[in-house]
């Protein structure tokens, strides 16, 4: 089978750049013929396996960790300050993590060690106290754990890979990261109907030992260290790369944290608010996990189209595809009635997180190529994703307490449909900048 899934899902060829050959912004990329080696078979599947098993660590829990909540007694607005912890977590450590990430050479170390904290923290949550600061916590050291993922896997790949097959490899490592999500949500199902909710995050924790051996089968020697922090050869010469800050006078780049800032205040409560409405409307546990299903399922394919298309369209229209998506889709809740037309929503889901995972990391691979702090860039963007984590929670839950689930998805709608225009309105496409990829 896995022969089978690799043939769906990997290129038939992955090759890498070496450090020299990674040329600065104001110079074309090298020619295909100057790529030197190629990526093994058991590298591209322990990258692969990887983002699949640590979809599968962060995949389901949440949800059920509301749901787990509210069968404790906590109210709407509590488990919406609960939540909203988890993103704390991630907020606080992302910066530091992608600027750690471009300067630590032990990247796989680095990522066995945030699987196993996220793994272990949301699997004891059904066996710990269900006291506020403590559950609390236990979300915030998970997010601390979950901060490191997006820079390690981008890193990992471009490591691996090289600028020329970064878009067709991350969208394959995005596809299996859904696939991930979908065998999640179908495993939930499954493990909820014969053993109860306590075993979903049981099931966390060994997704997060399964992710440990996969990033110990890719071959450190075939990772370059110097072009997986998106640097030239001349930068990792010595050649002194950007600061953080430098970046921030990109226009380009204060855009699009922006607008992902405001993207992920609307959408971050989104599918917790979904969860949560299925139950209210009488909704079954199987319905809550079809929640995360049924937009993984739409996922897959999209993630491997939008990075065919970033090349072909550029990264703006691809990525703006799902910027417009997500008004509609959380408008389009605040009108459901039951359980069944809130599952069925969930493929707009599918379509707006698709093309993100790809488009947006491809957007920091080309706004920092050949200058450095690439991992730094991708760690901004997912602060300002996880800004709207920690933000959009509380800020849910007061509202479905006081004024009920249609207004509070009408609202977050609204900001959606702000970030949506100050995207399509002031975002340049950044593959002209760098000529083709």
């Amino acid at each position: 089978m896995l022969r089978l899934a690799e043939q769906a899902f990997l290129p038939s060829r992955v090759v890498a750049t070496t450090a020299t050959a990674v040329a600065p912004l104001t110079t074309a990329p090298p020619p295909l013929q100057a790529i030197a080696s190629a990526t093994s078979r058991q590298s591209r599947i322990g990258l692969n396996a990887t983002n699949f098993f640590l979809a599968e660590v962060g995949g389901v829990a949440l949800p059920f960790a509301n749901n787990h909540l509210r069968s404790q007694g906590w109210s709407f607005d509590e488990i919406g300050m609960a939540s909203a912890m988890a993103g704390l977590g991630v907020l606080l450590m992302q910066v530091p993590a992608g600027v750690l990430v471009d300067r630590c050479a032990y990247r796989r170390g680095l990522l066995v060690g945030a699987s196993l904290v996220v793994g272990i923290c949301y699997g004891m949550l059904p066996f710990w106290p269900a006291r506020g600061w403590s559950v609390a916590g236990m979300l915030f050291l998970a997010g601390v754990g979950h901060a490191f993922f997006g820079p390690l896997l981008g890193a990992l790949a471009l490591g691996l890979v090289g600028y020329e097959r970064f878009n067709r490899t991350k969208g394959v490592n995005e596809s299996w990261n859904h696939a991930g999500n979908l065998a999640a949500a179908v495993g939930a199902m499954v493990l909820v109907s014969y053993f109860g909710a306590t075993a979903i995050f049981c099931a966390v924790t060994l997704a997060s030992i399964l992710a440990v051996g996969a990033v110990l089968l890719i071959r450190p020697a075939e990772l370059d260290e110097a072009r997986a922090a998106g640097l030239s050869s001349q930068a990792a010469e010595g050649l002194a790369p950007p600061s953080l800050f430098s970046l921030l006078r990109d226009r380009r780049v204060a855009v699009l944290l922006a607008s992902t800032a405001l993207f992920h205040l609307a959408n971050a409560p989104a599918m917790p608010l979904v969860a949560m409405d299925v139950k209210h409307l009488g909704g079954s546990d199987r319905q809550v996990a079809a929640v995360v299903l049924v937009a993984q399922l739409v996922m897959i394919p999209v993630a491997l189209a939008a990075a065919w298309l970033c090349d072909a369209w550029g990264r703006k229209r691809v990525l703006a595809v799902g910027f417009v998506a997500l008004p509609l889709r959380i408008f389009l809740y605040s009108l459901a009635q039951t359980p069944a037309t809130l599952v069925a929503l969930q493929t707009l889901d599918g379509i707006g997180a698709g093309i993100y995972g790809v488009a947006a990391v491809a957007m920091c691979a080309d706004l920092t190529r050949g200058i450095g702090c690439f991992n730094s860039l991708v760690g901004l963007l997912a602060a300002a994703l996880a800004l709207g984590g920690v933000v959009g929670p509380p800020v849910a839950g007061i509202m479905v307490e006081h004024l009920g689930f249609a207004a509070a998805f009408q609202v977050f709608a609204a900001i959606a449909a702000a970030a949506a225009a100050l995207f399509v309105c002031g975002m340049r496409d950044t593959r002209r900048s760098v000529g083709s990829a």
